[in-house]
């Protein structure tokens, strides 16, 4: 059975945005290490907790 991950990266006002990055990315690296094929990252560029100002770098 293949698995994928799709995460919603919540990442709050009061948090830096590269301590967010640095939390998803080890969400990231969690799933590979426990098998997962394949991951998929919501992103909603209006909502204030789920903003990611460059999702083409926390994905590459």
């Amino acid at each position: 059975m293949r698995l994928g991950l799709f995460m919603m990266p919540l990442h709050p006002s009061y948090r830096a945005i590269a301590e967010c990055y640095d939390r998803d990315i080890d969400q990231l690296v969690l799933a590979d290490k426990l098998g997962f094929d394949e991951a998929w990252l919501g992103e909603h560029f209006t909502e204030k907790w789920e903003n990611a100002p460059s999702p083409d770098l926390l994905i590459a």
